[in-house]
């Protein structure tokens, strides 16, 4: 399996490009996926630099409706994008309230209410979408100390609603070594979407985990516990990037020394 990120809040080397997005390239049973795209056309500029080719990719799989894992969709034109894999929800309006929730912004799916020319996979609860890879979706809140997010809504019916998420997926490939497992934010708590995994995948061990973990600006107990909450699981390499927030990675090098990679925009790594 090679994993190579391709968008992220930062970047490793010079020429790279970086942005508050997402986007990694992975190569697994024989198979080149996308897993999100970022906001913008980052993630293609940088496979430039890098001299990594998107032709031919196998599909697309978008974690989320959010426009800083989908917005880079628009770099593609018609008859040159492979299937996109997402759940149905991910096309709601979008919005995060600031902290008193008197002001909303969209921070939906650009292009939704355009006709754009892709080709849709609306995906259900776990779905194998070639063999041995799956997106897994349904994730609930099951682990007390990870709340429902707050500051997400939709609109829907001319009404603004709490967002639970619906549209949340993962992408799980079953390697040699166990269980690859891919987030792009994890809103509903990252040791939610693993108990999902736990659930879909009994008797499966965890090997390898990449994911974005919204714990940027928690607050210390909530991180500490979430870190401690991950040793559980065996892992024997994460990633963690994008939203999961600097003091909680640095945190997460500490506990987890080598086996804790460097998730910035060029790295790329073969396991």
């Amino acid at each position: 399996m090679k994993i190579t990120i391709l968008t992220e809040n930062t970047a490793n080397a010079r020429g790279l490009l970086a942005e508050h997005g997402l986007s990694v390239l992975v190569e697994a049973n024989e198979r080149r996926l996308l897993f999100d795209v970022g906001q913008s056309g980052v993630y293609r500029h940088n496979a430039g630099r890098m001299g990594v080719g998107l032709e031919g990719l196998d599909g697309i799989v978008l974690s989320h409706g959010h426009y800083d894992h989908t917005g880079g969709l628009e770099e593609y034109t018609e008859g040159e994008l492979p299937a996109v894999y997402i759940r149905q929800n991910a096309l709601e309006k979008k919005l995060c309230a600031d902290r008193d929730t008197t002001a909303f912004r969209d921070i939906g799916i650009p292009w939704r209410e355009r006709n754009m020319p892709f080709s849709f996979h609306f995906t259900k609860g776990k779905e194998e979408i070639f063999p041995d890879i799956y997106v897994l979706g349904e994730i609930r809140a099951v682990v007390p100390l990870e709340k429902q997010p707050g500051l997400f809504y939709i609109q829907k019916e001319g009404r603004i609603v709490p967002d639970p998420m619906l549209d949340e997926q993962l992408l799980v490939i079953r390697t040699g070594e166990g269980l690859a497992v891919f987030a792009g934010c994890a809103h509903v708590g990252i040791l939610n979407c693993l108990e999902r995994v736990k659930e879909a995948f009994p008797g499966d061990k965890f090997y390898f985990l990449l994911a974005g973990m919204h714990l940027r600006g928690c607050g210390s107990q909530r991180r500490e516990d979430t870190v401690q909450g991950l040793t559980e699981y065996g892992f024997s390499y994460i990633i963690p990037l994008h939203c999961t927030g600097m003091e909680a990675i640095v945190r997460m090098r500490e506990v987890f020394g080598k086996t804790c990679l460097s998730g910035e925009a060029g790295r790329s790594y073969t396991l």
